[in-house]
């Protein structure tokens, strides 16, 4: 049986203690560690907030090093991740965040580490033949110059496979291109089949669960949660599925990516098959889960659906609690009618107005029928023309991606409650 170790840490002053005792069990770094061997740290780096504790945090890398370097004598330790589109690994890296108060690259350089912006350097084009789906890939050509690898993920929700952990932390360890890849329906598999790949797999996963992040999560709209808890496997599956349990998944195969990679053959993901050292199973008490209902779900907002993947959904799910959760919805609604949010294949698109979205690539396409009646994609010349002659109107507000951008919806309600207040001053 694989082990899965857990510690409580009740904050990041004792983080290094915390960190101690969740390896205790495992054997210690030096069961993984071997003395004059490099090591490279992947942290969760994505978009830096100032009150959302998304990223790995500082604190707890600098813990993680200085008791890295107590237990055993490595050659190298090497920091090194590549955030999302848009925001660079340079920046993601020296931002100064009022949650922690610190740098992430100032603060692993002074505990001795080096730090490696990903997005920066080489990427080497490989082949996956067991993948199901991410057959060809680009990883970075930093797993070829380390000894080891030690994942080191954040405790969060996420509003598309549920959970991001350990498992989706590995989205980093490929390069943006082949990120956007499959986001969609086809997430969970395509993430698992990284691990498949040449040298990707890690040889340890240190989870930072001192502070989560909760509810519609991975960032802009989660909350943060204290749960005071580290978790560490060699098992990157096995690691997610405790995750999920500890999250309310009373069944992690519940989260698909923790099923995918059980019958993969990539880790563990049954609980029943992972022994738990430590601390015991256990359920964090108030962590709430992603409700990812759209229609009929919130005042004076309607949503219009066709055939759309879980990208799009969860992104218009999002960007709707973003804005809910920072309280400007009442605001909007005072000035503006009710919004209708449209989005998918074959979804019936009113008309053009100011309280109309059109989301998404695949709007431009609609439902035919055959001549049996069964339903076919209508992506021939005519009926793409037909709708995108609505969709261009100068009226028309389409937001375009496949799948959309997740801050676009909110961003165009905060434009406009920006230019109201600048109105009445």
């Amino acid at each position: 049986m694989v082990k899965v170790s857990i510690a409580k840490c009740p904050n990041y002053e004792e983080a290094q203690a915390g960190i101690r005792a969740v390896m205790e069990p495992l054997g210690g770094f030096g069961a993984f560690i071997k003395d004059g061997q490099s090591v490279w740290l992947k942290p969760n780096m994505v978009r830096p907030l100032p009150t959302v504790p998304a990223l790995t945090d500082a604190r707890f890398m600098a813990a993680l090093i200085k008791e890295i370097k107590e237990q055993t004598d490595p050659s190298r330790i090497v920091v090194a991740d590549a955030p999302f589109r848009g925001y660079p690994g340079e920046k993601a890296f020296n931002f100064e965040g009022e949650y922690s108060g610190l740098k992430m690259k100032e603060t692993c350089e002074k505990e001795g580490a080096d730090v490696i912006y990903l997005d920066a350097y080489e990427w080497e084009k490989v082949e996956i033949p067991e993948a199901k789906v991410l057959k060809e890939v680009e990883f970075s050509k930093l797993r070829n110059e380390v000894d080891v690898i030690v994942n080191v993920p954040k405790l969060k929700t996420h509003v598309q496979p549920g959970i991001t952990v350990a498992i989706k932390n590995w989205h980093g360890f490929i390069s943006w291109k082949y990120r956007r890849l499959w986001h969609s329906d086809n997430l969970s598999q395509k993430l698992v089949d990284i691990f498949k790949g040449p040298g990707a797999m890690p040889n340890l996963n240190i989870v930072d669960g001192i502070i989560g992040v909760h509810e519609f999560g991975p960032s802009i709209a989660g909350l943060p949660f204290e749960s005071k808890t580290i978790i560490a496997s060699p098992d990157p599956i096995a690691t997610d599925a405790v995750s999920a349990y500890l999250m309310g998944w009373e069944d992690p195969f519940d989260v698909e990516m923790v099923r995918i990679g059980h019958y993969d053959g990539v880790g563990v993901g049954d609980i029943s098959q992972i022994e738990v050292v430590g601390e015991p199973l256990f359920h964090l008490e108030g962590w709430i889960r992603p409700n990812m209902k759209l229609i009929a779900e919130y005042p004076n907002i309607n949503v219009i659906v066709g055939s759309y993947c879980a990208g799009c959904k969860s992104r218009l799910k999002f960007a709707i609690e973003n804005i809910l959760k920072r309280g400007m919805w009442a605001k909007y609604f005072e000035e503006h009618a009710p919004l209708t949010l449209v989005c998918g294949v074959g979804a019936r698109l009113p008309e053009p107005s100011e309280d109309v979205m059109y989301l998404g690539d695949c709007i431009m396409f609609d439902t035919v029928w055959d001549e049996k009646g069964n339903p076919r994609l209508g992506w021939d010349e005519e009926t793409v023309d037909k709708r995108k002659k609505l969709l261009e109107d100068p009226k028309a507000i389409w937001l375009k991606g496949c799948p959309i951008w997740f801050t676009e919806v909110s961003d165009i309600i905060k434009d406009r409650l920006k230019k109201a207040e600048e109105a009445k001053a």
